[in-house]
């Protein structure tokens, strides 16, 4: 519920919906209680670290993964929090990182306590950032993640990026992996692994 009742901090920033509180559709409140809502009765912890996403072109996944990102940024209790979105193209990593960079602007409490640059969200009071990420998998050395969102998974050919930024989560007791994608034809590469994991 607590995620959940994050996303109507947020505001819609694009087209008819612009301004309005986000409210989640159902399918979308099953997604976010299926991530954030399972945990371990020994410690409290998230069950699950890795969500795949698979869902049709114009239904969200960008504002969807924004919203997730802010939370962990914002809500979710970790110090030094580190949020990625990452991509085969930084250009394609910013579109979430610019999606929530307008949620913030558009709000009066979030402009308060994120500070926002060109390619950084900071906030200050916990060492907490949100950055987009050049695809190169070989200049990622020194992460610390706590969220990482990757953007159309079926376009990566190979598994390097994921690899780089999975190990990147081994310092953090929940960490997750958001990967969104549309269907591809690729059935050799990540993306189908993760969906044929997903669906065993």
């Amino acid at each position: 519920d607590r995620a959940i009742n994050f996303f109507p901090f947020l505001k819609h920033t694009t087209g008819e919906w612009a301004g309005r509180s986000i409210e989640l559709e159902l399918w979308q409140c099953f997604v976010v209680g299926s991530v954030f809502g399972w945990v371990r009765k020994s410690d409290g912890v998230r069950r699950f670290r890795t969500a795949l996403r698979l869902v049709t072109r114009k239904n969200g996944k960008s504002t969807l993964a924004a919203g997730i990102a802010l939370y962990g940024l914002l809500a979710d209790g970790e110090a030094r929090a580190e949020i990625y979105s990452a991509a085969t193209k930084r250009d394609q990593a910013k579109i979430i990182f610019e999606e929530a960079k307008r949620m913030v602007l558009t709000s009066d409490e979030l402009k308060k306590i994120v500070d926002v640059y060109k390619l950084n969200l900071s906030v200050p009071d916990t060492f907490s950032k949100f950055e987009p990420l050049a695809s190169e998998a070989d200049c990622l050395d020194g992460l610390n993640v706590y969220f990482a969102l990757i953007d159309e998974l079926h376009a990566h050919k190979t598994r390097e990026l994921w690899g780089v930024l999975e190990t990147a989560t081994g310092a953090r007791r929940q960490p997750l992996m958001f990967p969104i994608t549309t269907a591809g034809f690729n059935h050799n590469g990540i993306c189908y692994e993760q969906y044929e994991y997903s669906v065993k």
